[in-house]
């Protein structure tokens, strides 16, 4: 193992990455091509993670955290980045946006920001969406050759590149720190009842286990995960499944309502298998309504009397909360973010939750935290899958010599704490604030909780 001080280019590494969604992935593939062994270790018991229909933005929408981006030797958008230098499946991964729509509540145009080619705030970022299953399914055709349900085709193994494993059902349950050989990885296959722990040593490791990271509780175990006071409703529909008037009213825009104590927005992603053509793409919507601790726990409990909770999924509301939401949707919402969410078949539930880790880097440089294991950061600025590309992108530089283990830390940090930063005063303004495009719909706003 090199020292955390030296150049990782010089040695093959055995590298253990805690985590096998998007930021495991894309650090996976980033680290493989330089010729290492990677072993991705997900939770999931499914040879998939559960696609809950998310809708990604492909870029940032904040021009302050675009400049950031670039500074960091990005185009502004390292998801697009990632995909041009990676993606060996030439797979389309978005479908493209042309601006923003403001609405009043009575459903006319309140205001209107539309991107040209020069794209979001001029700095050359378009505008769009992918989602969360597309981005997933070209991700593991470039890891390991796909999986069981994958429709994207298999990117071609190069000369060179590092042999790839992704384990399924592994929750991981403790890290040692062997010194000069490196790390122990203990797990256990969840699907293996009373089966003894596995070990596994590792050169080095990547957290890269989402905002209630197992790597950070066991490192850093004061860095807390907290529900921040609201939620957000998710959901897609088919687009042809919507009236014309409607479909052509959200077009390719990102189209947005606030009230007091509401924030609701609709986007196109990709639909069924990826595809981005007119009527076959998806209608994303996110809705965030203000609940109390004891609200969220109620809705978060499932059909069959479970509490979760963070998030419950497709399938698992019970339906006479989810009647109560649609009736709220038809009582406070405008026209056309009415239809659209009282048509979403199966909806999920989202809390809203801040963390931040302390540091990046643990075990003298032979661990790190990515993503939202390091900073989970709020919807509303559209980067938590940016920031993980970016760090992926990042690790790249540090295992090519071009920065040390120490000088990563620093700069993921300093990303992470002014996104966090900037998405905690966007949410709150938004839910507990009075937000600037919610000013003249104050008095008609309604009741900010879900009864």
């Amino acid at each position: 193992m090199a020292a955390p001080n030296g150049n990782f280019s010089k040695e093959k590494q055995n590298i253990v990455i805690i985590g096998g969604s998007l930021a495991g992935l894309f650090t996976g593939i980033t680290l493989s091509r330089l010729g290492h062994s990677i072993t991705i270790l997900e939770r999931s018991t499914s040879s998939t993670l559960v696609d809950q229909g998310a809708g990604i933005s492909i870029s940032p929408v904040i021009p302050p955290i675009i400049l950031k981006l670039q500074a960091l030797s990005t185009s502004g958008a390292p998801i697009v980045d990632f995909f041009k230098k990676y993606d060996r499946t030439n797979t389309p991964t978005y479908a493209h946006g042309d601006g923003f729509q403001y609405l009043k509540k009575d459903g006319s145009v309140r205001r209107k920001m539309m991107v040209d080619e020069k794209g979001i705030g001029g700095l050359g970022v378009e505008a769009g969406a992918a989602s969360w299953d597309l981005l997933y399914n070209v991700l593991r055709a470039n890891f390991d050759g796909g999986f069981e349900d994958a429709y994207v085709k298999t990117a071609p193994k190069q000369f060179g590149d590092g042999k790839t494993v992704y384990v399924s059902g592994a929750l991981v349950t403790s890290l040692k720190d062997l010194g000069t050989p490196g790390v122990e990885v203990t797990y256990k296959k969840l699907e293996d009842q009373g089966a003894e722990e596995k070990r596994i040593k590792a050169d080095f490791v990547v957290g890269a286990d989402g905002s209630s990271s197992v790597v950070r509780r066991l490192l850093d175990p004061t860095a807390e995960r907290t529900y921040v006071g609201y939620a957000g409703w998710r959901g897609t529909v088919k687009e042809s499944l919507l009236t014309s008037d409607t479909n052509k009213f959200f077009g390719t825009t990102v189209t947005l309502f606030f009230t007091k104590g509401v924030q609701i927005l609709t986007y196109k992603i990709p639909g069924l298998n990826g595809n981005c053509q007119p009527g076959e793409r998806l209608a994303n919507m996110v809705w965030y309504n203000n609940y109390s601790a004891e609200e969220v726990k109620e809705i978060l409990k499932d059909v069959n009397g479970k509490q979760h909770q963070y998030s419950l999924g497709i399938g698992k509301i019970q339906p006479s909360v989810k009647a109560r939401q649609q009736e709220k949707a038809v009582q406070t919402l405008p026209k056309a973010h009415a239809e659209l969410f009282t048509k979403i078949e199966a909806p999920f539930i989202q809390a809203v939750t801040d963390n931040l880790a302390t540091k990046s880097v643990f075990m003298n440089g032979k661990v790190v935290l990515i993503g939202d294991a390091l900073a989970g950061v709020r919807p509303h600025i559209t980067c938590g899958t940016t920031q993980a590309a970016l760090h992926a992108f990042m690790l790249g530089q540090v295992f090519e010599g071009q920065m040390s283990v120490e000088e990563w830390g620093k700069k993921t940090m300093e990303f992470g704490t002014f996104v966090q930063g900037t998405g905690m005063q966007m949410g709150n303004l938004s839910q507990f604030g009075d937000h600037p495009d919610a000013i003249d719909d104050v008095e008609e706003g309604g009741s900010t909780g879900w009864r």
